[in-house]
């Protein structure tokens, strides 16, 4: 596979790239001057990336030639999102990599009832900020050139209802549920719907948080037996949706 960089506003011509892309491809991966890679933009719509060269090796400002952007050659085709309970520690980070590598093209991070974690507007920026940052070092490596969006939404109805827009298969992911997630899942891809999921934090969703989830139309489902880690959850639920999806 290709070395590959996220680019902002991607346009052909010389360009120098800012410390953290530059010490990744020549402090990391020790690219010289004359080596290429390509350059995706991690936010244009439609999505675009271009072929590039390095100029200037440097670990602080590398300078790099960018050819004429042409159309993404893999990025997500349909909306899946994925409306996350805010986790503490490090779990956030690893669903937001592992989200980004199984597709998902949103991630809605929202306060719940046992959520441990509480963000006020200047640490949610933050966090926001980092959590794109992992994205896009995460479809770096996988290839793909659509990071996925990342807000973070003040209550669990607002985040309900973005997820709403481009969905038409929802579902509300609950230890309780005795309604098995595989076939409607499976169902819902074939028929080439947008996907939305709710998962919990650490302690689950209290069961008020899952019947103003199924009054808005997600469907309150079972993984089976097993009660899983929250992020051990997103893992294992978007990559049946790779799995099950035909591309």
């Amino acid at each position: 596979m290709s070395v590959r960089a996220p680019v902002p506003d991607l346009a052909a011509g010389s360009r120098t790239l800012p410390s953290e892309t530059s010490h990744y491809l020549c402090r990391v991966l020790r690219l010289r001057a004359g080596d290429t890679f390509v350059a995706f933009d991690p936010s244009a719509t439609p999505r675009r990336e271009a072929d590039a060269v390095v100029e200037i090796a440097s670990g602080e400002a590398a300078v790099v030639r960018l050819a004429e952007p042409r159309a993404a050659a893999v990025y997500a085709t349909a909306p899946l999102v994925v409306v996350y309970g805010l986790a503490k520690g490090d779990k956030v980070d690893a669903v937001v990599r592992d989200a980004t590598e199984l597709g998902a093209t949103r991630l809605v991070l929202t306060p719940t009832a046992r959520a441990v974690v509480k963000l006020d507007a200047k640490r949610g920026e933050a966090k926001v900020e980092r959590w794109t940052k992992i994205a896009e070092q995460a479809a770096r490596q996988c290839g793909r050139a659509d990071p996925p969006t990342i807000t973070l939404a003040p209550s669990l109805g607002d985040a309900l209802a973005s997820a709403e827009t481009d969905t038409a298969a929802r579902f509300c992911l609950w230890e309780e549920a005795t309604a098995p997630l595989g076939p409607p899942l499976a169902e819902a891809i074939a028929r080439g719907s947008g996907l939305a999921f709710l998962i919990g934090p650490e302690g689950g969703l209290a069961r008020g948080e899952v019947e103003e989830a199924v009054a808005r139309g997600f469907a309150s489902t079972s993984l089976g037996p097993f009660v899983l880690r929250t992020e051990t959850v997103a893992a294992a639920v978007l990559g049946a949706v790779r799995i099950l999806s035909p591309s």
